[in-house]
Formats: structure tokens, sequence, C-alpha cells
């Protein structure tokens, strides 16, 4: 009768070590390449987010003050204004002011909101005929006193700076709907969105100082998100004209 040969016990143990190493390495594999990949689809939703909205932005901007030539109401005093630290954020609100027929302008505005977290988004506000029979329009949804909520362009947006210029590149304060003079001023709008990454990416905190125009450190912020400022710099070729 033939004998049969099996593994001793120094050999199963051996092929376990090597077993578990190989485990060992392929799990710290997919956890490095997973993180990565998250990385990469986190920036470029931020990246996403924080171009496509600058766009937006910069089309209202050109738009600003844009007169209808037979537009009939004879008021037309405002087209453009900015209001420092918003609704309890440090973000700004931009609002903008247009013609969209001879009888009709729209207001829009871009301003932070903050959920129930205290975390801020960005909004688009819009409204027509902002003087006369006012009409808030692009609702995101209606809650249950028919209000309006404003359309979110960006979910994890924690800073929105807005400054605007004269024609020979200085900064202008004050310009707002109460200063005629000050906003047909403005030749510039410069706009910053800092972006935070959905998730928390980092392995340990960092600390971001929002730039706001250039001028570091204005506030900060320490966590373990990404984040990224996106800026655009817009020439208002209708307030220009005014």
């Amino acid at each position: 009768m033939k004998k049969l040969k099996g593994f001793s016990l120094i050999e199963t143990l051996v092929a376990m070590v090597i077993g578990a190493i190989s485990i060992a390495a392929i799990s710290y594999s997919y956890i490095y390449f997973n993180s990565s990949y998250q990385k990469i689809m986190d920036k470029a939703k931020m990246s996403k987010a924080g171009r496509s909205s600058l766009q937006t932005i910069a089309k209202d901007l050109r738009n600003a003050g844009y007169k209808n030539i037979n537009y009939t109401r004879s008021t037309w005093d405002r087209w453009i204004e900015k209001i420092d630290a918003h609704n309890g954020t440090k973000g700004d609100k931009l609002r903008i002011w247009y013609n969209i027929s001879t009888q009709d302008r729209i207001e829009i505005s871009y301003y932070l909101e903050k959920n129930l977290s205290g975390e801020t988004y960005l909004v688009r506000e819009v409204i027509e005929n902002p003087v006369v029979n006012p009409m808030k329009r692009n609702c995101e949804r209606f809650d249950t006193q028919k209000n309006c909520t404003p359309i979110t362009i960006i979910e994890n947006a924690t800073d929105f700076q807005v400054f605007f210029n004269d024609k020979d590149g200085n900064r202008l304060n004050n310009v707002n709907i109460s200063s005629i003079d000050n906003q047909s001023k403005v030749h510039t709008a410069e706009v910053y969105i800092t972006v935070r990454s959905p998730n928390e990416l980092l392995k340990n905190p960092i600390t971001f100082e929002m730039l706001n125009g250039g001028t570091a450190g204005q506030f900060t912020k320490s966590d373990r998100y990404l984040r990224e400022t996106f800026y655009i710099s817009v020439y208002l070729r209708n307030v220009v004209k005014l």
C-alpha cells in the first residue's frame, strides 16, 4: 500500500504567513488606490463646481446694467451692489440688475446660505421686476408658505468674496444702490469662490487661509478637507456705458 505524504506543521505555518502577508499587501493597495481615486474624484467635482459657477456669475455680471433702448419705466437707479458679511456668514452678497424686455428687468443675487449643521453653500436667487410687482423665478422648491428657495449652485462653498475696481484698477468701497455715483465708477468685478471637498481626504488636519481677494489670513479653517479657491475678473461692459 502506497503511503501519502502531507505537509508538515512548519510548512503549513509558512504558507499561512505568506498568505497573510499577501492579503495584507492586497488590502493596503486597495485602500491606497481607493483613497487616491476618491481624492481625484473630489478634486474633479470641486473644479467642475467652481468653474461652472464662475461662468454663470460672469454671464450675469456682463449683463449688469443692461438697459433696453425702449425701456419705458422712469426709475433706473440700480445695476450692481455688494453687501459684506451677508446672512451671518463671512461671505459677500452680490446683486445684479438688468433688463429682460422693454417693460421688465430682473434682480439676480449670489450669496452663501447655511444648512442645519452650519455648513455653507452658494445660491443664486432671481427676482423679476424687483421694484414693481416682484416675483421670484427659478426656484429650487417652495415651502409650506409658498416661499421660494433659491437654487443651490455649489453645495460645499465655504467662502464667497466680491471686489469692484475702477478704470485704474483701484478698489471701490460702498458700491450699493444708495450711491448711483459709486455704481457708475465700476469697471471690473473680481469674484472669489472657495470650494470644499465633499469628503475628509487628508490624514491630518491642515490650516487653510481664505484668500479673499489676495489678502490671506482674513479667516482660516483647520480640518481634513481639501479646499480650492477659484477666481474670475469680469469687465462690466454695460455699467461702464451708463
